[in-house]
């Protein structure tokens, strides 16, 4: 799969970045993509411009995304919404939103600081619910082929299905955190100046 240079739409800048951990690079299919700061490209700041390059073999280029919900930024320690919305993602499909998932749990079991791992919990759960927006047929529960944007995905799909019942996802999602109860919690200055898990080692 190869990493588009044209404008791409985004509900969230946090989804813009968790898009740029699961695309493979164009040149060797390795990765993971690393992106710099996002910058305003326009005085409306519903566009962003950022920098990126492929932690394997170093391509690098510049990737434009249009961010029609605005929210260019969001305070540190609070957590992320990825989409406010109930459509799908247009740059991230299913499997790829599974896959983000696995890696946020396992992020979330190594942190020892409870407060965080509580809020990597939180965005584990908002991966699975951006998963259950592809299944749009109250009476299958598998998603749609439209659900899938690249090849690798389908293949996975193909060779384990069960990883894509809606059944399973929704069970899932029910043994995390709500973003609603985190929110209700007091958040101290320590913890706002904590950066985003998916932003480390920049």
């Amino acid at each position: 799969m190869a990493m588009p240079t044209g404008k791409l739409t985004a509900h969230s800048l946090a989804e813009v970045y968790l898009y740029l951990m699961a695309t493979p690079c164009d040149q060797c299919g390795g990765g993971p993509i690393k992106g710099t700061n996002a910058r305003p490209d326009g005085e409306d700041q519903t566009t962003v411009v950022i920098a990126v390059a492929c932690s394997s073999c170093g391509e690098a280029k510049t990737m434009e995304f249009d961010l029609p919900n605005g929210a260019l930024t969001t305070d540190e320690g609070e957590v992320s919404v990825f989409n406010p919305g109930d459509a799908p993602s247009l740059i991230i499909d299913v499997a790829q939103w599974l896959t983000l998932f696995r890696a946020i749990t396992e992020a979330a079991a190594k942190e020892t600081d409870k407060v965080r791992a509580r809020q990597l919990g939180i965005e584990a759960a908002q991966c699975l619910e951006e998963a259950v927006k592809f299944y749009d047929d109250p009476a299958n529960d598998l998603p749609p082929d439209e659900a899938f944007f690249h090849d690798r995905s389908r293949q996975r799909f193909r060779e384990h299905p069960q990883q894509f019942s809606r059944t399973r996802l929704i069970g899932l999602r029910a043994k995390l955190p709500s973003l609603s109860r985190m929110r209700a919690r007091a958040t101290t200055p320590q913890e706002k100046k904590r950066k985003r898990w998916w932003r480390r080692g920049e």
